[in-house]
């Protein structure tokens, strides 16, 4: 564990047990990370990242990448996307040697049986509000997503598909039915575009390097972020 762990597990974490690292009801968004079971899953993480980690505790998974510490034996294993596997691997900065080697799996959850929800986020498909053709920049997004076409991209492709209807697809395939299966217990982060402002801020990153540094209390650090994504995601445009 690295980097990446100390800095995009605690979401996980945290939404385990609490589902939300922000709640809307009654035209307001409400910051949710204080909440007794996301204090407790912060708990938990800090305790695994202090007992495992050997990272910065004040860095993220890019400085170094996390996919390359590994590739040069600095670390038995990392938590990670799937686009990292393969760049572990690069020929120019990586360590092919390690293909038959490796494999990966998803995060167990705290409930048998089941793996820790997964964040399911990434690239989007966006039309640009400059655009001279909405219309057909929109039909072309829904024929990219359509089912027809996520079935090719799965069974050719290798990928996950966008539906949990369509995991079945990956059942037969040692390294991406577990990930598939993941996929059902999935989360996002708050459906609005001020989440952008919350990244941006670094919000989420401060908190924990607050609580990995001992500069303040989970409590402490956990209730000025759930003020602070609540005003941002509140502001008015």
């Amino acid at each position: 564990m690295n980097g990446s762990a100390v800095i995009d597990d605690v979401e996980v974490r945290a939404l385990e047990v609490d589902d939300a690292i922000a709640r809307f009801k009654k035209g307001r968004w409400a910051g949710s990370l204080n909440s007794a079971q996301a204090q407790a899953g912060l708990a938990s993480w800090k305790a695994t990242a202090l007992a495992l980690s050997r990272a910065s505790k004040t860095g993220d998974e890019a400085n170094p990448q996390q996919a390359l510490v590994f590739s040069k034996g600095k670390v038995a294993s990392f938590i990670g996307n799937g686009w990292e596997w393969p760049y572990a691997l690069d020929p120019k900065v990586g360590n092919p040697s390690l293909a038959t080697k490796i494999g990966a799996f998803p995060m167990p959850s705290r409930k048998a049986g089941r793996y820790m929800p997964t964040f399911l986020g990434g690239s989007n498909l966006a039309v640009p509000v400059t655009s001279r053709q909405k219309a057909l920049a929109a039909d072309w997004i829904a024929a990219f997503t359509n089912t027809q076409n996520m079935t090719r991209m799965a069974t050719a492709g290798g990928v996950i598909p966008n539906t949990t209807s369509l995991a079945r697809i990956n059942a037969s395939k040692p390294t991406l039915a577990p990930f598939a299966e993941a996929a059902k217990y999935s989360w996002f982060v708050p459906a609005t575009p001020k989440w952008a402002n919350v990244e941006s801020a670094n919000v989420l990153q401060n908190m924990l390097v607050s609580i990995l540094t001992n500069r303040s209390s989970i409590k402490a650090a956990s209730t000025r972020a759930s003020g602070q994504i609540s005003r941002i995601l509140n502001a008015r445009t």
